[in-house]
């Protein structure tokens, strides 16, 4: 009985290796930036968070660290925030 759970609790506890899919940017070492600015005021020093939503749509969402601006983008265009709020919501 004992040999059950901790094989139960170490099977658990095994978790698989993050894939990345594109290389991860660092707020604090330059060098390690993905080269984005804000649309609002050009400042180099933005947020940028690339994910997936739940429908599978490709987003990055830019905050800016200068301005506040935020901006949610598709391919290169601007999307709305209730768009992207409508496509993460899940269908019950």
């Amino acid at each position: 009985m004992t040999d059950r759970k901790s094989s139960a609790k170490t099977a658990s506890r095994v978790r698989s290796a993050p894939t990345a899919t594109s290389s991860l940017g660092s707020l604090t070492q330059p060098g390690a930036r993905v080269d984005v600015t804000c649309r609002a005021c050009s400042s180099t020093r933005v947020t940028h968070i690339a994910m997936e939503l739940t429908d599978g749509s490709a987003v990055e969402f830019v905050f800016c660290l200068n301005c506040e601006h935020r901006s949610w983008e598709h391919d290169g265009d601007i999307v709305d925030v209730d768009v992207v709020i409508a496509k993460t919501r899940r269908v019950r």
